[in-house]
């Protein structure tokens, strides 16, 4: 009898995040959507969730896991790694299921927002030393950083109180990391890196962000892409006062 061979085909791993903390999310009562219809793909600990034998078809991905707020990704293989095709669910705590932490919600509504995001300069990790443009490859200064594996990361301006996104895609031995791509923006030696936090948005113009009130200095850079044009509002979330993107009152909630 000739034995029989069975082969399985990774064709994505799902990892659920908890964006305000950067950790993996545990929870199990999970989820998934593919294209509206329930999938079920297989747990693997550690907020990992693979996919076998699907197929590789671009398309809407949802999850919806306690305690966070439902999540809305769009999968496209041409941007995942054809390998290792990994998706990151950036999860928002959401108010009334947030482990008995507070957290502090800034939504409203805004014409033509796609995006929103934070980072947090006063709790950055680490500062720029250098960077090698020809091999993408960033030093840096070690302060309290532990490591960087949460991938997505802000370059903070100081002067200008603005930063630039980056995808960290490998850490080195010398604590520098390569990055997805070459650096677009100037920067100061110095200059802090800060993991960021992701807000979703709606078409509708619905924007949700929010952080984890366990901080005396909760002072943000609040990144926001409307109209195909990127914005930056430096907000202390701790000031009721500051509710406001530019030309719409926002609400929020100090809970």
């Amino acid at each position: 009898m000739d034995a029989s061979e069975i082969r399985h085909s990774l064709d994505l791993l799902v990892r659920l995040i908890d964006t305000t903390t950067g950790l993996t999310v545990e929870e199990r009562n999970v989820r998934f959507w593919k294209d509206d219809r329930p999938v079920r793909p297989i747990p693997r600990g550690s907020g990992n969730y693979v996919f076998l034998n699907c197929g590789r078809a671009d398309g809407e991905l949802s999850v919806r896991v306690y305690g966070f707020e439902p999540c809305r990704m769009t999968i496209r293989y041409e941007e995942l790694d054809s390998r290792m095709p990994t998706k990151e669910a950036f999860l928002i705590p959401s108010e009334s299921a947030s482990g008995g932490q507070p957290v502090i919600t800034f939504s409203g509504k805004l014409p033509g927002i796609t995006e929103i995001q934070a980072v947090s300069p006063g709790h950055a990790g680490c500062c720029i030393s250098g960077f090698d443009e020809r091999k993408r490859i960033m030093k840096l200064f070690k302060t309290h950083r532990l490591g960087m594996d949460d991938i997505f990361y802000g370059l903070v301006h100081p002067q200008q109180q603005t930063y630039e996104p980056f995808e960290v895609v490998k850490e080195l031995q010398d604590g520098s990391v390569k990055i997805s791509r070459p650096l677009a923006e100037a920067f100061t030696v110095n200059a802090p890196v800060a993991r960021i936090v992701f807000g979703s948005v709606s078409e509708d113009g619905s924007y949700l962000l929010r952080v984890r009130d366990d901080a005396e200095n909760l002072v943000y850079l609040v990144r926001y892409v409307a109209e195909g044009k990127a914005a930056f509002r430096t907000v202390d979330f701790h000031r009721a006062g500051e509710r406001k993107l530019e030309q719409e009152e926002s609400v929020w909630d100090n809970l």
